[in-house]
């Protein structure tokens, strides 16, 4: 009892240096003249208002910050002097204050400390006139909250003696209007000048901001100016700030004091009042017990002391004011501790805590603080490409398949290409100018436009473009023969260097005459059925001025055109047009059959009308695949469902989103959105009604007046906007998301000049086009935590971080088989709420999980490969099941250890310095965003990806709890149903486990790291289905079809005895132009299980014998009806699909499988093939069997031989069977 005794004087010792000296609120009212005093309840030393203008108003005093400091006091504006020797009668200092910045001003003070640089003592008095212009401080310690008249800088600085000033400058933005909790510190004797200096450090709302280190003490300083709103630089602005409570300590307090104090707030009482806790834990465990939560008035958590310890284990105070208690004896008990704690003026009264000790595995989990909802996202545009700018960027784009380059095109007449988006620092080059190859020309010159809407618009990759390096662009020329015109026209790229477009290659597709500036379109997207889409405009002005709208029999104008630029057969001319030029009678593209203006008498199911009248055979238009459209800007594809959403710029009243259909008429100039347009009069009988199609989302003017097309979000790093369509206007530079109905319209973010949207190839995060700055934005998510924890030891998951033990009622447990997490060395644990939920146990399904459960995973890397001593703490993550499903949330650890902090929703990449053998292999680890750990922890996989049957079929310790995995959870009352006896139940096995065959490894590999998507109504294409219950014929994963064969004509998806052409393997790999599988969570190749799956192409599967084979091999004719699987030809009792199964000859009645019992001990043995599983039954009658329930009885598959079991010596007389089961 001695050792506790001596840590409680230890701690009160120092709680004596931290004690409140000063304390001034501002919450009287009245008239506040130069000369008010105001009252330090702590000390009878006042603070004086100097100058005029200060007001109250009950719970604050406001200094106007109207002058600088260069006036007399009768003049000047409001600061507050507080008395001298504040400052340097301490050893550390705090200072705290509660204030509201009102405005921005010049070097607005917070707190300025020291003397002025005058004659004399520097002190300036409350009758004293102005310094003169220039003077400057000799002595300071101060913080400035707006540098430069900025809110968003500020300064941190301290002088003696005239020397130069040392400074710590930040930028942390400063709302005006928000209440802050302000802090400063100094703590002597540490940083860089220990001997003869300190540390001098802020904070506001417990957050540190910066600090400095002086080369003195505080008793050195002149503090015959302590202001709070004035400089000792007298050409500074006074500050114009709202004060709430000023307290100054004798003592620095810790970040856990200062966040204390923050809630607590102002006006707290400072002398704490605690009370009683109690807490409830397993033997031997700890729980880190939050004893000032429930406590009362101000406590400074630094000065807490254990008054009475436990007797039945141990307790420590930790630095954020928690008591640690760790249980010590082995057996269930009682126990108690007390405490005391001081706050800013006196110690507090001594409260005891009860602990309860039982003798169990599921408790209830008090200290846990994990939201049941994910911390809110939050968006910011970053610059995409670095430094990188581009002359009025207008259309990004991608060839097919491709995942590093990106082409930005400028409206002025270039295109760049980007080589590699993922570069640390990217770089660009001229892909083509086809401004400067128009101008070489003699008879036509490139309209720039740079101001209207002209231009380069657009440009798209053929499919083929690998083979083909075909590409399309859209332009604006000016012919000397009169006009302007909208182009669409096919150049190539250099045979020799893909990243240059060969100039003379143009062939023109469309040249159509223009005759207004706007109302363009202009953008090209070829669509998932290989076909060219454009999107044209009604050709300029207002109202329709030039009749091009709701007509198919004029010109290319007003609508979205479908064509086939490769001729494809069945196809057919478009009619004749001024606008399509005609080689030797033929156009450069071709209809679309199935275009919807193409008439029955060519093939089509057209019927000829068009909004009811019949149109013109000779001359309609069979480009159009919709029409109506006004100005339709920027329009994509879903990558996920290939529906077409286009935007349409409105005229005076509306913005509209369509998705656009086969033959869809959106409207205009009879309609503008949903409502009456600028012909609505000449529009035909119940035109809503036949030939209407409504946007899918509409928006007033108030709202916005020049919309831009986005995209439809399928990447997976901003999880709050999968799957819905985000877009913006180019007017009021709103970014919002709808959703795929058109409902529910969120504002994102604010950006001015964003022309077109895009897609990043390497990851699919949604790129934005800035014309107006000229650069390629991205949309990122950030967090807006609230209320959620910041820190992993703000969950209060973990009693102890420095070990990781779990708080109570978090379990810790183990998996058969980790899934592949690049070398990561892995820890779990999970937690049932209120410590009363169960699961629902089965064998091969998700258990069902009660809302409120949470799992906790670790992760570990050793920097040097196979040396434990050199681990590293990475990562945590949490699963959190809710009631909407699940969220996911990441804790980055810092490089001390000691704590992590909350990741941002779209995760982060960072490298990680590893060696092996003393040869460096430099490492990226990927924490994953919120949407990514999504992606993997569906519904269908059960949420928790390994908490199941063959994962925790296991022995393991559990908080003490030894033994299988299962039967302790069930014991311990965590199952609602009984799972019966792990003997008898599957587990996944591992790739070093020889016992089974390569192939049972290899489906627990594929099951544990592919099935949770690639299976049953799983989120994967339905090609295979990975489950290691199913049989390898039910996986379809032989000689299976897979969704991308690549460039491997052969290609399926596992190839006997041929690793060339399973893709599989070249997925796991990496290879053959693959990218890798599983797409999520790694960056790291899997060396071990992708030498196991070769090994099983080239082994067991290239040998593996299906039934088929072996009745060939067995039986002549093959289709003898006596190799039927039912039949037994030889009439020893066994089919011939179990004499396949056990590989004896069917024809020959002396060939079974027949187990034997021999030896001493007495012991049953049985052949069993290479990857045959098997199940023994027992009985004692012959007529009811049952499984033998005895540890290796799983039916499992074997790598083959005799298999043994030792009957138990009591084991009652009964009789054995032995079944073999196909895999």
């Amino acid at each position: 009892m001695f050792r506790p005794l001596v840590i409680s004087v230890a701690l009160f010792a120092a709680a004596e240096a931290q004690t409140l000296t000063h304390r001034w609120n501002f919450n009287s009212t009245g008239s506040t003249p130069n000369g008010t005093i105001l009252a330090d309840t702590i000390a009878a030393a006042p603070c004086t208002v100097v100058g005029v203008g200060a007001t109250r108003n009950g719970s604050a005093l406001t200094l106007p910050g109207t002058t600088n400091g260069n006036f007399a006091a009768t003049a000047i504006s409001a600061y507050l002097d507080l008395p001298n020797g504040i400052v340097s009668s301490k050893t550390d200092l705090t200072v705290e204050i509660w204030a509201t910045v009102v405005s921005s001003r010049n070097w607005q003070r917070l707190f300025d400390f020291g003397r002025m640089g005058t004659a004399g003592t520097g002190e300036i008095l409350n009758n004293a006139a102005a310094p003169g212009a220039g003077t400057a401080s000799s002595d300071d310690l101060m913080l400035c909250v707006s540098r430069d008249n900025n809110l968003a800088t500020q300064r941190l600085a301290a002088r003696l003696n005239g020397a130069g000033e040392i400074q710590n400058d930040s930028s942390l933005t400063i709302i005006s209007g928000t209440r802050y909790h302000f802090v400063a510190t100094f703590r002597a004797g540490i940083g860089a000048n220990p001997a003869t200096g300190g540390r001098f450090t802020w904070y506001r709302d417990g957050v540190e901001v910066g600090f400095l280190d002086t080369n003195f003490r505080l008793n050195q300083i002149e503090d015959v100016n302590n202001w709070l709103g004035r400089s000792q630089f007298s050409n500074d602005t006074n500050a114009n700030i709202a004060y709430d409570e000023v307290r100054v300590y004798s003592g620095a307090l810790s970040p856990a004091d200062i966040a204390a104090s923050g809630i607590a707030g102002p006006n707290a009482v400072l002398i704490p009042v605690t009370a009683a806790d109690r807490i409830t834990l397993g033997t031997g465990t700890k729980a880190g017990i939050p004893v000032l939560a429930n406590d009362s008035g101000q406590a400074l958590p630094s000065t807490m002391e254990i008054t009475t310890p436990p007797a039945n284990g141990t307790a420590s105070v930790t630095p954020d004011g928690r008591i640690l208690y760790t249980h010590t004896l082995l057996t269930t008990s009682f126990d108690s501790l007390s405490y005391r704690v001081r706050g800013g003026s006196g110690l507090s009264n001594i409260s005891t805590v009860a602990i309860t000790v039982l003798n169990s595995l599921k408790v209830p989990s008090p200290l846990l603080n994990v939201p049941a909802a994910p911390p809110p996202t939050a968006y910011s545009l970053v610059n995409a490409l670095g430094t990188l700018t581009f002359n009025e960027p207008i259309c990004l784009a991608t060839p097919p398949g491709e995942t590093q380059r990106l082409f930005v095109c400028g409206k002025s007449g270039v295109i760049h290409v980007v080589p590699d988006v993922t570069a640390a620092t990217p770089t660009s080059s001229v892909f083509f100018d086809p401004a400067a190859t128009v101008n070489a020309r003699s008879a036509e010159d490139f309209v720039p436009d740079p101001f209207g809407e002209s231009g380069l618009l657009s440009l798209a990759f053929h499919p083929a473009y690998a083979t083909n390096r075909q590409f399309y662009v859209f332009y604006t020329v000016s012919k000397t023969s009169g006009g302007n015109f909208q182009r669409v026209s096919r150049f190539t790229a250099q045979a020799g260097n893909p990243n240059v477009a060969d100039p003379a290659s143009e062939q023109i597709l469309i040249d159509q005459r223009d005759d207004a500036s706007n109302h363009n379109g202009g953008d090209l997207h070829f669509g998932p059925d290989g076909y060219l889409y454009i999107s044209v405009g009604d050709e300029g002005n207002a109202d329709d001025a030039l009749n091009n709208s709701q007509t198919i029999n004029k010109d290319l104008f007003s609508g979205i055109l479908r064509i086939d630029v490769d001729k494809k057969p069945g196809n057919i001319e478009p009619t004749n047009h001024a606008a399509v030029p005609k080689i030797s009678g033929s156009a450069r593209f071709s209809i679309p059959l199935d275009n919807p203006f193409v008439h029955t008498s060519l093939g089509g199911t057209w019927n000829g009308t068009y909004n009811g009248s019949n149109a013109n055979q000779t001359t309609v238009r069979r480009e159009f695949w919709a029409t109506g459209l006004r100005n339709p800007w920027r329009m994509s594809f879903d990558p996920a469902t290939g529906a077409l959403w286009c935007a349409d710029v409105g005229q005076n009243a509306y913005e509209e989103v369509d998705i656009i259909t086969r033959g869809g008429n959106y409207g205009w100039a009879f309609r503008e959105a949903a409502h009456n347009g600028a012909k609505s009069a000449s529009a035909p009988a119940m035109f809503d009604t036949l030939y209407h199609v409504p946007p899918v989302h509409e928006y007033p003017r108030g709202d916005g007046y020049s919309i831009t097309g986005g995209q439809v979000y399928r990447g997976t790093r901003i999880g709050a906007l999968a799957g819905k369509y985000v877009f913006g206007d180019y007017g009021t530079g709103n970014i919002w998301s709808i959703n795929l109905d058109g409902s529910s319209r969120q504002r994102l973010l604010g950006e001015a000049g964003i022309a077109a949207f895009g897609i990043d190839p390497s990851n699919q995060d949604l790129l934005l086009a800035d014309i107006s700055d000229g650069i390629v934005r991205r949309l990122v998510s950030t967090t807006n935590p609230g209320t959620f924890p910041t820190t992993l030891s703000a969950t209060g998951l973990f009693a102890d971080l420095s070990d990781l033990s779990p708080s109570p009622g978090l379990v810790p447990y183990q998996v058969n088989l980790a899934f592949w997490s690049d070398h990561a060395i892995k820890s779990r644990w999970f937690v049932v709420p209120n410590g009363t939920s169960q699961f629902t146990w089965s064998k091969e399904n998700p258990w069902t999980l009660p809302t409120g459960t949470i799992w906790v995973k670790h992760f570990d890397m050793e920097l040097q490969r196979g040396v434990p001593g050199s681990k590293k703490r990475i990562e945590t993550r949490l699963l959190v099941k809710n009631a909407g499903g699940a969220y996911g949330v990441s804790y980055r650890w810092n490089d001390a250890g000691t704590e992590a902090t909350l990741v941002e929703d779209g995760g982060v990449n960072f490298p990680l310095a590893i060696t092996e053998g003393g040869t460096p292999v430099p490492q990226t680890w990927r924490i994953p965003s919120r949407a990514e750990c999504m992606v993997c922890h569906t519904p269908q996989a059960g949420h928790a990806l390994s908490f199941n049957t063959r994962q925790l079929n296991l022995a393991g310790s559990m908080n003490g709890f030894g033994g299988n995995q299962l039967s302790t959870l069930f014991s311990q009352g965590f199952f609602s149903n009984n799972p019966g006896s792990p003997n008898l139940l599957p587990r996944h096995v591992g790739p070093a486990e020889s016992a089974y065959s390569i192939e049972a490894r290899v489906r627990s590999y594929l099951a544990v790291n592919c099935a949770y998507c690639h299976k049953s109504g799983g989120t994967a294409p339905a090609s295979w289905d990975g489950r290691a219950e199913l049989t390898l014929t039910q996986t379809t994963l032989v000689n299976g079809s897979a969704t991308n064969i690549g460039s491997l004509p052969l290609g399926k998806l596992v190839v006997p005895n041929s690793t060339a052409n399973s893709i599989l393997l070249h997925r796991a790999a990496a290879t053959a132009g693959f990218t890798r599988m599983p797409p999520l969570g790694s960056n790291v190749i899997d060396t071990a299980n992708v030498t196991l799956l070769t090994n099983w192409i080239n082994g067991e599967l290239a040998t593996r014998q299906t039934y088929d084979a072996w009745r060939i091999a067995n039986f002549e004719p093959d289709a003898d009806p006596s190799g039927a699987p039912g039949q037994d030809p030889d009439a020893d009792g066994i089919t011939n699909q179990d004499e396949f199964l056990a590989t004896t000859h069917p024809r020959n009645g002396a060939s079974a499988l027949r187990p034997q019992i021999s030896g001493e001990p007495l012991k049953l043995r049985f052949p069993v093939p290479a990857n045959r599983s098997f199940r023994i039954d027992t009985s004692t009658t012959l007529g009811q069997w049952t499984p033998w329930d005895i540890p290796g009885n799983q039916g499992l598959p074997v790598a083959g031989g005799t298999i043994e079991f030792a009957l138990p010596p009591a084991d009652p007389a009964r009789f054995f069977r032995v079944e073999l089961l196909e895999n």
